[in-house]
Parts: C-alpha cells; sequence; structure tokens
C-alpha cells in the first residue's frame, strides 16, 4: 500500500474498540461451552441419570476430528478473505462493504444452528450414529467459526496502524478475552442446571412406619437426626403419601449426615481392628485418615478391605443396583466410578461379555441369571472395587501411614451406616437419590449463549470502518497460497510462532491438568477451579491500566518475554504447592496467589498479541506489497490448535507415566515443570525477534 494512502487512514475510534472488545466476548461465548461441556454431555458418568449417547471409547474423537478439521480450514479462511474483493458484487446476498465484515456476519449467522444443534443428538441412547452426527456437527460449527473469527481477528491489525493504537485495541481485545473467558467458565455450570426443568438434587428420602399421617411424622424424623447429634433442623421439602410419610433431606441437612454417618461407620470398623489411634487429614476430594498401627502397608490393607467388605455385605442391594432382563443385566453403582474390567474378579465374570462405562456395568450372559447369580455378582464387585476404592498409603508423609477412602466409597459407608441406625427409630428405610437430569438444561444454554454470540459478533459488522479497498490498490494480486509460502519465509513471524506454540503447549496442558491439581494436588473439587479464576481474571483485568503506560518505554518483543518469564516460573509451583503438607485452605490460597501472579503474564500476552501480529504483517506488506491480515490470523489459530494437540499429548503422557491417582498423583504436578520449560524455551526464541526491522 502506498504512503499516501497510509496516511489517509485513521487510527480506530473508542466505539470500534468497544465493537471488537464485546465480540471477544461472543467469540469465548461460542467456544467455550462446547469445549468445557461437550465432551461430558455425549458421554458422561454412568448411573447420574443422564443419557450416554457415544461411549467413553469413541468420544474423543469426535473433537480430535474437530480440532484437526479447524486447524486445517483457519488458514484457508484466512488466504479467501484476504483474496475476497471489498466492495459488494452481484453474489453478495446481503451488500455487506468490506472483505472481513461479510465472513464476521455469515459466520455468526450460521453458526447459531451448528452451536444449537450439536446438542440434539438423534438417538436416544449410545448410537454410532451419534458420534457421527457430533462428528459432522463439530466440524461445521468450527469450520463457521473460523469463517468468523479469522476476519473478525484481522480487523485488529488493518484498523490500527501504529504500535500505541494496536497496543490499545490490544488491551480492548484482551479485556473481553478474560470476560469472556469468565462468563464462558462461571456461567454454563450454574445454567445448566437451573435451566433444566427435569433436574432433581440429590437427596434422602426417609420413610416412616407410621400408617397414618400425623403432626408427629414431623416430630419423629427430627428426634432421628437429634440421635445424630444434629442440631439445626430444617426440614426443607416434607411431602406425606396416602398411607405412609415421607420426608426429603437434600442441602447442608443432607451433607451434614452424611459426615455424621461416616464419622460414625470408620470408628465402629476401626475399632474391630484395634486401631484407637487416627486423624483426620485436611483433604476435601477424598477422605484421608492418617493412622497409627503395627501392621505394615498391605498387612493394614488387605485387613481393612476385608473388615469393609465384611460391614457392607448385607446391604449391597442398597448401593448396587442390578436391572435383570434374563441374559442380561446392568449393575449400576458409585463403586463403579474409576474401574476397569480387568479390576473384575476373572472367576464370577468368566464366559460373560462385560462393557463398562463410567457407573454403569452391563453383563450378557449365555443363560439367564439366576437369583443366586445376582447375589453372588453384587458381592464380588463390591470386593473388586474396594480394591480401588480403599487405599494404604504413604505418599502424603513417608514417616506414616495414611488411609484413603474414595469419595464413592465414603458415600456408600454413609448410607450403610444410616441404614444401620434404623432399628433405634420409627423409620421404615431410607433411600439414596442421586441427581437426575435431562440435556433441556445444556440446550437452552448453548442456544441463549448462540444468539448473544450472534448479536456480539454483529457489533464490529455495524460500527467498524474498514480502510482497506482493494481496488484502489495499483498492483497485480499474488497467487493462491502465495500468502502461506511467505508467511514461512517471514522471520518475524516464525519466531512469533514457533515461541508461541512452545508456551501454548505448557499452558494448554496446565489447563488439561487442571480438575486432576484441584482435586489431588489441592484437595479441593469442581469448585476450587473457580477460586483460582478469581484472582487470575481479577489481576490480569487491573494489569490492562498499566500494559499500555509500560508498552511506551519498551518495546513490544521485551513486554512478550517478560510475560513468557512470568508464566515460566509460576507453572513450576504447581508440584511445589501439591506436594506441600498443609491443609486444604492454605494450598487453596497458595494457588490462588500462583494463578494472581500467572495473570499478569496472560494479560501481556493477549493485550500484545495484536501488536505483535500487526508488526510481522507490516512486515510482509514491506516486501509483498499486500494487506494480509486474515492470512496471518489463520496461521496463528492453525498454532493454536496444533498446541491444544500438544497440550493433550503432553497432559496425557506425564499423567500416564507418573500417575494421576490419589495414591500416585506425581504425573499431574510435573505438567507444572514441564509447562516451565516449554514456557522457557519460548522466553529464548522470542529474545531474537527483530526490534528495529522498520529501520532496515
Amino acid at each position: 500500500m502506498t504512503n499516501q494512502l497510509k496516511t489517509e487512514q485513521s487510527e480506530f475510534r473508542w466505539y470500534e474498540g468497544l465493537a471488537i472488545c464485546l465480540s471477544m466476548i461472543g467469540v469465548q461465548l461460542c467456544s467455550e461451552v462446547i469445549n468445557q461441556w461437550g465432551l461430558y454431555f455425549y458421554s458422561p458418568s454412568g448411573g447420574v441419570g443422564r443419557t450416554v449417547y457415544v461411549s467413553i471409547g469413541l468420544v474423543g474423537y469426535i473433537f480430535i476430528i474437530g480440532t484437526f478439521w479447524d486447524a486445517l480450514s483457519s488458514p484457508l479462511v484466512g488466504a479467501l478473505s484476504d483474496k475476497t474483493p471489498t466492495r459488494p458484487g452481484r453474489w453478495r446476498i446481503i451488500p455487506i462493504y468490506g472483505r472481513r465484515r461479510p465472513y464476521i456476519f455469515f459466520g455468526a449467522l450460521l453458526m447459531i444452528f451448528t452451536m444449537t444443534g450439536f446438542w440434539f443428538p438423534p438417538v436416544g441412547h449410545t448410537s454410532v450414529l451419534n458420534f457421527v452426527y457430533g462428528t459432522i456437527l463439530l466440524c461445521a460449527h468450527w469450520t463457521l467459526f473460523s469463517v468468523a473469527v479469522i476476519p473478525l481477528n484481522a480487523l485488529g491489525p488493518e484498523i490500527a496502524r501504529s504500535e500505541s493504537a494496536r497496543v490499545a485495541l490490544g488491551t480492548w481485545t484482551a479485556i473481553g478475552m478474560i470476560v469472556g473467558l469468565a462468563l464462558a467458565n462461571a456461567l454454563p455450570g450454574v445454567l445448566i442446571s437451573e435451566l433444566d426443568p427435569a433436574r432433581v438434587e440429590s437427596h434422602l428420602n426417609v420413610v416412616l412406619n407410621t400408617k397414618q399421617t400425623s403432626n408427629t411424622s414431623h416430630e419423629e424424623v427430627k428426634e432421628w437426626l437429634q440421635s445424630w447429634e444434629i442440631k439445626d433442623i430444617p426440614m426443607e421439602e416434607m411431602t406425606y403419601g396416602n398411607q405412609i410419610s415421607t420426608f426429603y433431606i437434600q442441602g447442608p441437612l443432607f451433607e451434614e449426615l452424611q459426615t455424621k454417618s461416616i464419622t460414625q461407620t470408620i470408628d465402629t470398623i476401626f475399632r474391630r481392628l484395634n486401631i484407637s489411634e487416627y486423624q483426620k487429614l485436611p483433604r476435601k476430594a477424598f477422605l484421608a485418615l492418617q493412622v497409627s498401627t503395627p501392621w505394615n502397608t498391605q498387612d493394614l490393607s488387605d485387613k481393612l478391605r476385608s473388615e469393609v467388605y465384611e460391614y457392607l455385605k448385607s446391604s449391597t442391594s442398597k448401593f448396587i443396583d442390578i436391572q435383570n432382563e434374563g441374559n442380561k443385566i446392568y449393575v449400576h453403582s458409585r463403586l463403579l466410578e474409576g474401574i476397569e474390567d480387568k479390576d473384575l474378579i476373572e472367576k464370577v465374570f468368566k464366559n460373560k461379555e462385560l462393557s463398562l462405562q463410567g457407573e454403569t456395568l452391563t453383563i450378557i450372559s449365555a443363560t439367564p441369571f439366576s437369583d443366586d447369580e445376582i447375589t453372588k455378582l453384587r458381592e464380588s464387585i463390591l470386593l473388586s472395587t474396594l480394591k480401588k476404592n480403599l487405599i494404604v498409603s504413604t505418599s502424603f508423609d513417608s514417616q506414616n501411614t495414611v488411609v484413603i477412602f474414595s469419595k464413592s466409597l465414603s458415600s456408600v459407608l454413609a448410607l450403610a451406616g444410616i441404614q444401620n441406625s434404623l432399628s433405634k427409630s420409627n423409620i421404615a428405610n431410607v433411600e439414596w437419590v442421586g441427581e437426575s437430569f435431562s440435556p433441556t438444561g445444556y440446550r437452552r444454554v448453548a442456544t441463549v449463549f448462540a444468539i448473544i454470540s450472534f448479536i456480539l459478533f454483529l457489533l464490529p459488522v455495524l460500527f467498524i470502518r474498514e480502510r482497506y479497498d482493494s481496488e484502489a490498490i495499483q498492483s497485480e494480486p499474488l497467487p493462491w497460497g502465495q500468502g502461506l509460502k511467505d508467511a514461512l519465509r517471514n522471520k518475524p513471524f516464525m519466531i512469533y510462532a514457533w515461541s508461541f506454540f512452545l508456551f501454548t503447549i505448557g499452558f494448554l496442558a496446565v489447563q488439561r491438568v487442571l480438575p486432576y491439581w484441584a482435586e489431588l494436588g489441592l484437595d479441593g473439587d469442581e469448585s476450587t477451579i473457580t477460586f483460582l479464576l478469581i484472582p487470575f481474571i481479577i489481576v490480569a483485568i487491573l494489569s490492562y491500566a498499566l500494559i499500555p503506560i509500560v508498552a511506551k518505554y519498551l518495546h513490544m518483543k521485551w513486554l512478550m518475554f517478560i510475560a513468557l518469564g512470568i508464566i515460566a516460573s509460576g507453572m513450576p509451583f504447581l508440584y511445589v504447592i501439591g506436594k506441600l503438607n498443609v491443609d486444604f485452605t492454605l494450598r487453596t490460597l497458595m494457588g490462588m496467589a500462583l494463578f494472581g501472579y500467572c495473570g499478569i503474564g496472560q494479560a501481556i500476552i493477549y493485550v500484545m498479541m495484536i501488536p505483535m501480529l500487526g508488526d510481522i504483517i507490516d512486515y510482509d506488506e514491506k516486501f509483498s506489497g499486500e494487506r494480509r491480515e486474515a492470512v496471518y490470523n489463520g496461521l496463528s489459530a492453525f498454532i493454536w490448535k496444533a498446541s491444544m494437540a500438544g497440550s493433550i499429548w503432553l497432559a496425557s503422557q506425564s499423567m500416564s507415566w507418573w500417575g494421576n491417582s490419589i495414591e500416585q498423583y506425581t504425573g499431574v504436578l510435573l505438567v507444572g515443570p514441564f509447562a516451565g520449560i516449554f514456557g522457557l524455551l519460548g522466553m529464548i526464541l522470542i529474545s531474537f525477534y527483530p526490534s528495529h526491522w522498520r529501520e532496515e
């Protein structure tokens, strides 16, 4: 482009920056819902009332295929956008001016249908047809995502031509990305529950022996709860049947009753083993007890599993539900979570076909199952699953023995303890009712987010004026594919690309293991991740006030160097914090401080992406004479997708080699140092980025 044309182009206006900012929220909303919840929707945990649309062994390929498809389509969309005439022709159905805005409009419009349709698999049970449908819809969605987002990202370097303007626009972009990320991660979990009309929370059904409803029924349940030393008893729901009284215990009262029961049950089991000295460790994701015993680890493990087995054997029908259909039975139990076929006792299941998905085990036999066989199966499943759900370890402190009860086993023991208390009360039975769900919540959230995303994508279409006019350029157009070839020979871009690729592999690998780290490293649960993200988001947003000021005195290359340094130095502390033997609260606070620190680095990276890509595109224009923003943004998207695949490999291999289980989770913790190494390599590469090419 000539100097005269450059002079005529004005910098972006504030409302254009705001339009970019809000559209970035739309980008996060239309991508993160599928990224975060799509896998679980198609193949949820078994036995919790959800429909399994695709088997757990197959579902991952939907997203792997979708990721590779998106990686390949992004550069092609970029090249197509760069070659599109800016002035509407007869084939442009809606005469939108520009080579970016038409793509943004139509891509966002059609994404409404793919983003919503993804949550409507055609078959209401496990089927290969659902796999094919999900794969096609996801590939279509990511294609349209590229059609809308690659040109949208290309607008930034085009409307902001000076470094200071690009830093300012990068700040607008970064704010939108952080806010969108926060909304996309925080809202769906709550909204899916609230918008699901069929959702039922976990609760306890308490059935009294009373033949007729009476005013004393309520008092009888209160008296039973008080026997557990529960003083504040707010009955949240109470309904009466025709012949018996039924009470629903849920919420905090339900949780307190579980805690009381598991404590009492473990006391009983330990007394039978003459274990009198034990201390509860500050673990939240599972129950961990530090015990004092003369037995070695293996002997204690055998004795404890045997005692728990005897304690639970008489009531297996309460927590191992079996549906008999002749020569096929379906077994549902919390204890099956995390169990594999090979963990089940071979003698009992010999000559039978097994299929285990989540908490549901399907068993097919050549002949119908007898009642005696089903009883033996229940006892065998209990005995088999105890090997995974009850662990004796020294992993926390080599000086002491630790007994670990999984969350599933803890809930089963709590139910058994409650059952054993009924003989001293007027209660006939209690039934532990797990959560039940329908797909409606997901579909409503996806629909709402799709419509909001489309509205936010419309803002750049309506309020941003494209500066580039293809018909004003008096130069011979370059052949198709030349932009991709030139990009691979563009030294600043290749340095940026490899640096970003290496850093992103490590950073995304940390995101992959974050649920594992929250559970095993911090001893928390899913809600812990929210606490970690709060300081990350707050610090990132506060940093945006300072980054433009610092950018006036420090070249973007060194700002990116500092950002990578912050991330690289922070990530190894995932290992350090995970190894500290301190309580849950202190671990969480340290984790929050770590993520707050890393938020500074992430904020700088988000802000600097537009200025650095703009600088690279200017360098390309110096030799080609064309503005090819979309090609470089498309290639950047390809790098992002490739690094996603690398992050999956890094996280899975680390956990496979060094463990991701309760007794051995070093593989989870090591992802932090690995991420630090990748970040360090990115730092070294970015230091070679040319600072003064304009003076060449």
